[in-house]
């Protein structure tokens, strides 16, 4: 087992199937299939379960895909910051950013105007969950996160709010899992959920478990997952349904987010650092985000 097979496992963890993941990596279909086949046998487990509409993580699986994560970043984190020493840079800016960030394209713009406007400063990037990109903050690994943030968290950084999204409930458009669109939560009574595990946002998800008793309903939650893209992923092969920002299924034929009368949650993407420690390159970030809006298309 080496980090080159736990990132293609990964990529076909977050991708919901091996075609996708070899599409994206790039690489042949056969030898993602092979390499996967591969870190199964080292570990004499099976980590996948195949099916026509994709692949589905075994508990061994759930638990090596959490785990290789937390691996994966921690060693891409050491390989930044020993880049940064050999380079003997004094003028850097470390930040997050969300996984769901290529579905939000003016945060790409807004690190392209960073980069143009500030050549001279290092800047690195880390594709990270919230929950993470907290810790990262506060251990000093990063300098600074673009995160979607529960307010009880709020006590422990500064923070510039980029835009505010509302929650919906996801479905892919032609699964056929209702005839007529819901209006409420209860109309969803029954059918199938596919949920965030508790521990990766306990705020977001507790909210949402509110709505959920206000509604009289229990969800049927049938798979559990660690991470926006995953659910997403799911969801879109006609799985169940999700709750999540609504801007998840903005551009995607196959997806349609429904806001519902009984489902007022917002989500809210912020620019955040550790409280009173801004350094001049956070500072440059915050100018620039405050210039204009980056907020995207919202479903």
């Amino acid at each position: 087992m080496d980090i080159k097979k736990l990132r293609y496992f990964l990529s076909v963890v977050n991708e919901g199937s091996i075609t996708s993941a070899a599409k994206k990596i790039p690489i042949a279909q056969p030898a993602l299939t092979r390499q996967i086949r591969l870190l199964e046998e080292s570990l004499n487990t099976r980590l996948l379960d195949r099916n026509y509409k994709g692949v589905a993580l075994t508990a061994a699986g759930e638990f090596l895909y959490e785990s290789a994560r937390r691996l994966v970043d921690e060693f891409d984190s050491i390989i930044m910051q020993t880049k940064e020493i050999a380079d003997e840079n004094t003028e850097s800016l470390a930040i997050g950013i969300t996984t769901i960030h290529p579905y939000i394209p003016g945060i790409s713009g807004l690190i392209s105007r960073f980069r143009a406007q500030n050549p001279n400063i290092k800047l690195s990037l880390e594709s990270m969950l919230s929950g993470p990109q907290t810790s990262a903050i506060l251990e000093g690994r990063i300098d600074a996160g673009i995160l979607f943030m529960e307010d009880e968290d709020e006590s422990l950084f500064d923070t510039f709010t980029i835009s505010t999204y509302p929650m919906a409930v996801i479905s892919s458009r032609y699964a056929g899992l209702l005839v007529t669109p819901p209006n409420s939560l209860h109309d969803l009574d029954g059918l199938p959920f596919i949920r965030f595990k508790r521990t990766s946002t306990p705020g977001s998800y507790d909210r949402i478990d509110q709505h959920f008793r206000d509604a009289g309903i229990t969800p049927n939650v049938i798979q559990e997952c660690h991470d926006d893209i995953t659910i997403r992923s799911l969801v879109a092969t006609g799985m169940g349904y999700a709750i999540m920002p609504g801007i998840l299924a903005a551009g995607d034929d196959n997806l349609i987010a429904y806001q519902l009368d009984d489902l007022d949650i917002d989500s809210s993407l912020k620019l955040a650092w550790r409280k009173g420690s801004t350094s001049e390159e956070v500072e440059t970030l915050l100018a620039i985000a405050k210039s204009e809006s980056i907020a995207g298309p919202v479903s």
